[in-house]
């Protein structure tokens, strides 16, 4: 053999060898789970859609997003104790199974607390609301974002609720979450807390009289199969926090750790203007489903206030920091006034 011929052949080895390895030992993509209790059509869900495809696409496939419907993997309270424990990457769960974790959220429990979803996203956009978000740091995890889910609202099938006296005795179902309950109990109701997943069963067989979800899942649960009344009285703003296992989210590289939280607020916001939209689309079809959907009137909504609110503060406050309460209705007072300036 010629000794050019030699080293030819060589480096022709020398790179395949290269080649082989490189394919043999490249790096597997790296997994992120993410637990939806929602269906695909939900706002929060098709937000979460909108971050799986910018997360694939920025990192080039290095990060596969996995999106888990319908607490597949199991309920928000379930799905979040597997991201603390590192079994699961992320989740998205309401404010009030996430109190169970850190109580500082339990100032998105307060009721009655902003008047518009413009003055919501702007705390929770603000200083308090990245407070509040990264205050779970702590207990092993990352908040990225807020996923809408909307304010709350309440059907049942005994009467159109226009102020406080209508939910006096009426069993009305909440979420596992101690200050919706107190909120009710304020507002002379019998609180009954019931998992999401058995939500549809509970008004079926008429355990409670009525039940309180934003106007998304009232429509996606078909609650105009077993309810009469849908009542707007957005007694409480109801975001859906994005967490993710610390541990893992400071494993990744700084350039996937800017991905995802810049895919997280793409779906926060996505989320937000999807819901709002089709809100009085929602109101419509309720109503020809056969639904008497009644709006509540500020003077209705002060009235509930002033029963609840202060009661509820009161309990939150004896709960957990009481200077962070005091500061986040501070900023909710300084948006209030922000927005009212000149009028």
């Amino acid at each position: 053999m010629k000794k050019s011929q030699w080293f030819t052949m060589v480096a022709l080895i020398t790179a395949c060898t290269f080649l082989f390895s490189g394919m043999i030992f490249a790096a597997s993509p790296i997994k992120a789970r993410v637990s939806l209790c929602n269906s695909p059509t939900h706002p929060q869900s098709i937000g979460m859609q909108v971050f799986k495809k910018y997360v694939e696409e920025k990192t080039k496939g290095g990060i596969q997003v996995g999106l888990y419907y319908n607490s597949q993997l199991g309920g928000e309270r379930e799905s979040v104790e597997q991201v603390k424990a590192g079994s699961l990457e992320m989740a998205t769960a309401s404010a009030g199974p996430l109190t169970t974790f850190n109580k500082k959220f339990m100032v998105l429990d307060i009721p009655f607390a902003f008047d518009s979803y413009e003055i919501a996203w702007g705390v929770l956009d603000g200083p308090m609301g990245q407070r509040l978000i990264d205050s779970s740091e702590g207990i092993g995890l990352k908040g990225l974002a807020y996923l809408e889910n909307g304010f709350r609202h309440v059907t049942n099938n005994v009467r159109p609720i226009n102020g406080p006296d209508d939910l006096k005795g009426i069993k009305i179902r909440t979420m596992e979450a101690p200050m919706h309950m107190e909120n009710f109990k304020a507002l002379g109701a019998n609180p009954t807390p019931v998992p999401w997943t058995e939500l549809y069963l509970t008004m079926q067989q008429k355990i409670v009289d009525g039940q309180e979800n934003p106007l998304a899942n009232i429509w996606e649960v078909k609650m105009y199969e077993v309810q009469k009344y849908t009542s707007l009285t957005g007694h409480i703003y109801d975001p859906m926090p994005l967490v993710a296992n610390l541990k893992w989210f400071n494993k990744l590289s700084k350039d996937y750790q800017s991905i995802i939280k810049e895919g997280a607020v793409l779906a926060q916001n996505y989320s937000r203007f999807v819901n709002k939209a089709r809100e009085d689309a929602i109101v419509a079809k309720l109503t020809a489903k056969g639904m008497k959907v009644n709006d509540v009137s500020a003077a209705g909504k002060e009235k509930m206030r002033l029963k609840s609110q202060g009661a509820v503060v009161a309990k939150i406050k004896a709960s957990t920091d009481k200077k962070f309460v005091d500061e986040w209705l501070a900023a909710i007072a300084a948006m209030n006034k922000d927005v009212n300036a000149g009028f």
